[in-house]
């Protein structure tokens, strides 16, 4: 029997579409063999494992417009825009309790993407023990001039997203024959060249590999948006991607324009649920 993969792309505040599709699988009981996320699709993957429904929304909903989760003061005084102390520890631990024992047992296995800055490649960070292993979901989601490099296990590690945004091929290497992939911009996104280029090389100027990929990073993105386009025709990868164009920023805080986005994320996720459970049973949708 094929093993059925979830991919996740990130975008920061887009993700929250991502939020409202993952909720909607897990009302409907759908769980994949294995999950892989980058930057905010690695965040919202830890409680899609955890089979915690509605926990990555309400972590949105109640911390948004707390400065312990995201503020220019988090910025100014730790180096991280997203406060990762509260984050990663005092709202999985406190606040909103992270189900460990569930995500241990579920039999699905997790990987965090992140980019190694002096290689400029990507990690595939397997993650098991989240007590642990959550060290790779902040590096992964760590994005470039907002947050500190994240050092584990004597990597250097930032915004998975700047090496490999959508990781469709690693995870079919991995023998995910299907695949589940969600985006977080529509189908006639495509991304253009940084335009922080000359801030970028000056703050990362000891990682010269690093720019390189960030330098680069349209580049890949759109080429592998052209492979997913022929897969998806190919019937080999089945795509969520929103209906209408995403207009808010990777650093949104309207909640109601967040709100909106998630609930285009659940309905995206019914419209397209029969034909996704067609293409799960081998069917052609």
């Amino acid at each position: 029997m094929s093993k059925l993969g979830l991919v996740l792309e990130g975008g920061g505040m887009r993700g929250v579409y991502t939020m409202g599709v993952l909720d909607y699988f897990m009302e409907h009981n759908l769980y994949t063999d294995g999950v892989i996320g980058v930057s905010a699709g690695a965040c919202h993957a830890c409680s899609y494992v955890s089979k915690q429904r509605g926990r990555a929304w309400r972590i949105n909903e109640r911390f948004l417009n707390d400065k312990r989760y995201m503020s220019m003061q988090s910025l100014i005084k730790t180096g991280d825009l997203f406060g990762a102390d509260f984050i990663y520890n005092v709202i999985p631990n406190e606040l909103e309790v992270f189900d460990y024992d569930t995500f241990h047992k579920s039999g699905m296995k997790l990987y965090a993407v992140c980019t190694d800055v002096e290689s400029g490649k990507a990690v595939y960070a397997p993650c098991m023990d989240m007590k642990k292993d959550i060290a790779y979901v902040r590096a992964s989601a760590s994005l470039p001039l907002l947050s500190k490099i994240v050092e584990v296990n004597g990597k250097k590690l930032l915004d998975g997203g700047v090496a490999d945004s959508i990781p469709i091929q690693y995870f079919q290497n991995l023998g995910y024959e299907k695949n589940i992939i969600v985006l977080t911009q529509a189908k006639e996104y495509r991304k253009g060249k940084n335009n922080l280029m000359p801030i970028i090389k000056r703050t990362y100027r000891k990682y010269p590999e690093f720019v390189k990929a960030m330098q680069e990073r349209h580049i890949h993105y759109n080429r592998t948006l052209d492979e997913i386009n022929l897969m998806e025709k190919e019937g080999s990868v089945f795509v969520i991607r929103p209906s209408q164009p995403v207009e808010i920023g990777r650093l949104e805080k309207n909640m109601h324009a967040l709100r909106a986005l998630y609930e285009q994320g659940y309905q995206d996720a019914a419209n397209h649920y029969e034909a996704l459970l067609q293409f799960i049973n081998n069917e052609r949708p």
